[in-house]
């Protein structure tokens, strides 16, 4: 059977170009001259089961990126590694490989059964909201202060113009994002929010708090997706945020409710757009990410010589995407923490 493929071109509107926002680049050539940033690794949370999609993951990032660099790896689960586990990551990685047990903190008396009979569920629920604060707290991340999160079987297409975690150093960020979507605002957010308007002291006159409610009435929230995001540890440990996560937790348990799909970026996502400066968060434009059906694509004619993705399929140029909202109005941001009393 004949099978035609049919491709097609990409070439960005000259308007487009003319307006493109000043972007924080590095000469391709310079980038194995860089060095490295201390105190810096990816993590993975993941299962022996999800081998051959972490060894995916991290033979693009290896050959997109880290071959130069040797940014470490650290790996945690609630269960152990296998040897095969262990040895098919250690043969891909060009740097330091940990691998480490999750012994504490991994779930509540509220998450302590199977839901249905369903461990992979409950599995998945510990791992919500272990996400969204207790991995920085781990033995295995005392060394770090920043950390890129990486999804098995997540694709990196395009080779880096940048190192993510140079730009976080120079630009002395707290957290940088690949993706972010609009959505209706789960049951969390409005608890968090009822708390971070009762203390109100903690949060920052410079927030990006506008960017996050889009809608008068909350109905619809911008939010950080965190299956591809590099966060400062400094600020996952920080008091206040410590406190907003420690009372959602409390939240759950005293309403016998679980942690549930997307809790971890409501969690992360008020706390990154109320607790920080909004120049303190970036979005990685440049950064070329896919995982499922999202995606994030460079236009830039320069990136694309280097890149496989199509950037008019880019989830940034979706109606409900709030990444280009970042970029375009970084000065209409900031909302009065008093107006949210």
């Amino acid at each position: 059977m004949l099978v035609l493929w049919r491709t097609r071109s990409y070439e960005p509107p000259a308007q487009a170009l003319s307006t493109a926002p000043t972007r924080y680049t590095e000469p391709l050539a310079a980038l194995p001259s860089t060095p490295r940033v201390p105190s810096a690794c990816f993590l993975f949370i993941t299962r022996t089961m999800s081998l051959t999609k972490v060894r995916r993951t991290m033979f693009d990032i290896e050959q997109r990126f880290n071959a130069r660099f040797h940014y470490p790896y650290v790996f945690l689960s609630e269960l152990e590694f296998s040897a095969e586990f262990q040895l098919k990551v250690r043969s891909i990685a060009s740097s330091n490989v940990t691998f480490a047990l999750i012994t504490h903190n991994w779930a509540t008396s509220s998450n302590s059964t199977h839901i249905n009979g369903n461990s992979n569920a409950l599995g998945f629920r510990n791992m919500v909201r272990y996400w969204a604060h207790p991995f920085a707290t781990h033995s295995a991340l005392s060394t770090y202060t920043r950390v890129w999160r990486l999804e098995p079987g997540s694709h990196f297409p395009c080779d880096f113009a940048t190192d993510p975690f140079r730009r976080m150093h120079n630009l002395k960020l707290q957290y940088a994002f690949a993706i972010s979507l609009a959505s209706p605002a789960p049951t969390i957010w409005f608890h968090a929010l009822d708390f971070l308007r009762h203390s109100s002291h903690l949060l920052s006159a410079s927030n990006s708090m506008a960017w996050l409610s889009p809608s008068s009435n909350n109905s619809t929230v911008c939010q950080f997706l965190t299956n591809s995001e590099l966060v400062d540890l400094r600020f996952i440990r920080s008091p206040a945020y410590t406190a907003l996560f420690e009372r959602m937790d409390q939240k759950l348990t005293l309403n016998h409710n679980q942690w549930s799909k997307d809790d971890d970026v409501a969690v992360r996502s008020l706390a990154v757009a109320l607790l920080l400066d909004a120049s303190q968060v970036a979005w990685l434009d440049d950064l070329a990410y896919t995982h499922d059906l999202l995606s994030n694509c460079p236009a830039d004619p320069e990136l694309q010589k280097r890149c496989h993705c199509d950037p008019s399929e880019s989830s940034h140029l979706l109606p409900m995407s709030c990444s280009a909202r970042w970029t375009t109005a970084p000065r209409s941001l900031h909302i009065d923490p008093l107006d949210l009393l």
